[in-house]
């Protein structure tokens, strides 16, 4: 071993060589050695320091039918300068919350060496369209200009939150498309979708899944009346001049509004400068919010009840808040409740199914948590040019997807096949 100057900078040069017998692969003949050929390989760093192996591997050469050959290490794939365990490493940091261009440094290597070892992992990320769980669900999330609608769809096994895989787009029939890709029996054996409220892929669920019932979210159904509720707040605070005791009041203390009334604090009083510096409680708070609208009250009630309803799950309840028998009820709430209503009632048997005992756990919740995690990824890499290196990079980042299962497999394998060698390399 010596210390020597590189292309990479000063690093510790172990020289070797590598010999054995050969038989042709031609004509099965015992091969001749025909002098060496040096060769150097970078290996993985020790600490700080850089490792190259400086290997004199022995050429071949075939009496009978002139066919050359040369030794070939099984730690380095045929044509690279790179041991298996550098590529092992940068596949290991790509899990991780870092760019390209960091893992690169960090390894010495090209960032070019980084996105083929990323491509090198695809064999492990290929989804089999013969094969589909059969509880599913999926969501939508920003891509950028990559597709025309401008969301990409993460697909998750439900039941075990596995990402499953990234559908390049959510609309132009896109996702149909793609999962028309699957066998019938395997789209036969879906039982349940979990979505949200979005309309569109309805019509799309009931084609290519026939034998599956549709699972509204309850986060989503929810948003709805918070959306209408959030609407009247601010037109019931533009209604007074602004600056004013009212404005400021329904301005600062939205957030009360919009909480659950079992999680309000009753016992606590806090001096709220918005209400002359009175010790008040959160529900005292809000009684004196609603007192400033009549509507704002109704839209409130509303919003309460469809909380209490869903945590609840009841079928019966959540038909006589969306039908009340009486008509009185229902003409009191403002128009900005309409559109959650009409949604709400649209979606009905959708939030039926998701109050039954065997799907009650099942949300999109797990998703939208894989779905922040994406954004991260793209925020890292300051976002990407390719589709196919973010999918690939999104499949990678979740410790439970089955590309991670593959890999870490195929990595045993690969060691249990490499341990017993024929190599005598000599230092």
């Amino acid at each position: 071993m010596s210390r020597e100057m590189t292309d990479k900078g000063e690093a510790n040069v172990w020289h070797c060589v590598l010999t054995y017998e050969m038989t042709c692969p031609k004509c099965s003949t015992v091969m001749s050695r025909n002098g060496y050929k040096s060769v150097m390989y970078q290996s993985a760093q020790n600490g700080t320091s850089l490792i190259f192996f400086k290997i004199k591997k022995q050429k071949y050469i075939c009496k009978c039918c002139k066919n050359t050959e040369l030794a070939e290490l099984s730690d380095v794939r045929k044509g690279d300068h790179l041991f298996r365990d550098v590529k092992q490493i940068i596949a290991m940091q790509i899990e991780e919350n870092m760019s390209m261009t960091t893992i690169a440094k960090i390894n010495n290597v090209s960032s070019n060496t980084v996105i083929r070892s990323i491509l090198g992992l695809a064999c492990y990320i290929k989804p089999s369209f013969h094969y589909l769980s059969r509880n599913i669900a999926f969501d939508d999330f920003k891509s950028g200009k990559f597709a025309k609608s401008g969301y990409f769809l993460l697909l998750m096994n439900i039941e075990t939150h596995q990402p499953i895989d990234v559908i390049s787009d959510r609309g132009d029939h896109s996702l149909e498309k793609y999962f028309l890709r699957y066998s019938p029996a395997a789209r036969a054996a879906v039982r349940t979708v979990t979505v949200d409220l979005f309309s569109p892929y309805r019509s799309t669920i009931q084609k290519v899944f026939p034998n599956a019932i549709i699972i509204a979210d309850h986060f989503h159904v929810v948003v709805q009346a918070f959306k209408g509720l959030n609407q009247l707040r601010i037109k019931v605070m533009k209604s007074f001049k602004y600056g004013s005791p009212e404005y400021r009041q329904l301005n600062r203390f939205w957030k009360l509004i919009m909480k659950s009334e079992s999680d309000l604090n009753r016992s606590d009083r806090y001096k709220r400068r918005n209400f002359k510096n009175l010790q008040l409680t959160d529900d005292e708070v809000v009684n004196r919010l609603l007192s400033l609208s009549e509507e704002l009250r109704a839209a409130y009630n509303f919003y309460q009840d469809l909380i209490f309803i869903i945590h609840n799950q009841s079928s019966e309840r959540l038909k006589t808040l969306l039908w009340p028998e009486d008509d009185k009820n229902s003409a009191i709430l403002p128009q900005e409740m309409d559109a959650a209503i009409k949604t709400l009632r649209k979606h009905f048997e959708e939030i039926i199914n998701s109050f039954k005992t065997k799907y009650c756990h099942f949300s999109t919740g797990p998703v939208e948590g894989c779905n922040n995690k994406i954004k991260v990824i793209k925020r890292t890499a300051y976002g990407f040019r390719n589709f196919y290196h973010f999918k690939i990079r999104i499949l990678i980042a979740f410790k439970n997807s089955f590309y991670s299962k593959n890999f870490i497999s195929l990595t045993k394998q690969q060691k249990t096949a490499n341990s017993p060698t024929t190599e005598k390399l000599a230092a």
